[in-house]
């Protein structure tokens, strides 16, 4: 069975624009399994319906848990996997010889689940965790602009952390909404207004983006132009 594995980020930025019913759908068109890691259950439903503002957000998303659109997997293995990726990667980088904290444990924890359970990819907005997986060197290009300081590189600590991640691969949000869009999942949202697919589109990226996806301006427009060639 194929599975696709979701952080938090991906869940709150659907669920805050009012589309995590695409969920269903999409989960029914990947013809697989949809999941969260315990923790992440714990970040987007448990810890929330101890808040008042956020209360309303943690009963939607504890719906499609009810509803089995997500399986929350559980296993001892993850967290210590975890653990192990978490100490690997935030020794990677180091400021005046200080190891640099980059990564917390509930992102390792979806990394790990989906090395334990051989998901086909995660659903993962944080843009630190993407890029050391896919670009380390810009990470630490990208760090040196933040602080302003040389950023020194542990070699051996990265290829450790690449070993381990090989096989992981990763979507965001803005794929997942544009994905939704082409399979016609929105078109009731079309309305009489100018441009009404490509001012749909827009809207839905943007809105994701504002919430948290890492996605520029210029591959949104890029995005837009892609998707309404189809």
């Amino acid at each position: 069975m194929k599975l696709l594995l979701f952080d938090a980020g991906p869940v709150i930025s659907l669920t805050t624009n009012n589309l995590l019913w695409l969920t269903p759908k999409l989960r029914e068109k990947f013809g697989g399994d949809f999941a969260i890691t315990s923790g992440v259950h714990y970040e987007l439903v448990q810890k929330p319906l101890e808040t008042k503002k956020f209360k309303f957000e943690a009963i939607q998303v504890q719906r499609m848990v009810e509803h089995k659109v997500f399986t929350v997997l559980n296993a001892p293995a993850i967290h210590a996997t975890a653990l192990k990726l978490l100490n690997i990667a935030n020794t990677i980088f180091h400021v005046r010889k200080q190891p640099l904290v980059i990564v917390q444990l509930g992102e390792m924890e979806t990394i790990a689940a989906a090395m334990q359970f051989n998901a086909s990819a995660i659903v993962c907005d944080e843009r630190i965790t993407r890029t050391l997986i896919e670009d380390p060197h810009a990470l630490r290009e990208l760090y040196e602009r933040r602080l302003h300081e040389k950023v020194e590189m542990n070699e051996n600590a990265l290829r450790d952390f690449q070993k381990e991640v090989k096989a992981i691969k990763i979507i965001r949000s803005v794929e997942l909404v544009a994905l939704a869009f082409e399979l016609g999942l929105l078109d009731e949202f079309v309305v009489n207004v100018p441009n009404a697919k490509r001012e749909l589109l827009d809207s839905i990226l943007w809105g994701v983006k504002l919430h948290g996806a890492a996605v520029g301006e210029d591959e949104i427009a890029e995005i837009i132009k892609t998707e309404l060639k189809k």
